[in-house]
């Protein structure tokens, strides 16, 4: 299949996908008269990458994942998903943080009869 049917097919665009070439992500297909052509392994590391973001790998990760070994790199990739994960519950953290902060903020700026916001008082520090 060409590009456009390639990208269509995987739910992105084309530019991603050149963007995945550039990157080392996704090999470059094989070229048959003026088009490239993309296989069933095309979709597959396509398929790869586009789970591997919805866990919340980074591209950076997601090279790091496709460099390893499934067999010989378990605890590898072990590791490398258990740090992921820490940083998820991280940032998960802080923005369960900032949306209480925020709740407050909301609730303050209803209760409040000044003609000054609230919020915009607490932000700026008074």
């Amino acid at each position: 299949m060409k590009v456009g049917e390639f990208a269509k097919k995987a739910g992105v665009n084309v530019e991603t996908v050149r963007y995945y070439h550039r990157e080392g992500l996704l090999p470059i297909p094989e070229i048959k008269g003026a088009y490239r052509y993309y296989s069933q392994q095309h979709v597959d590391t396509l398929a790869f990458i586009s789970r591997a973001k919805s866990a919340g790998f980074t591209l950076e990760n997601i090279k790091q994942l496709q460099s390893l070994n499934d067999m010989k790199d378990k605890i590898t990739i072990r590791a490398l998903s258990e740090k992921k994960l820490k940083e998820l519950n991280d940032k998960i953290d802080k923005l369960l943080s900032a949306k209480d902060f925020l709740q407050e903020l909301i609730q303050d700026c209803r209760n409040s009869d000044n003609d000054v916001c609230p919020i915009l008082l607490t932000l700026k520090g008074k």
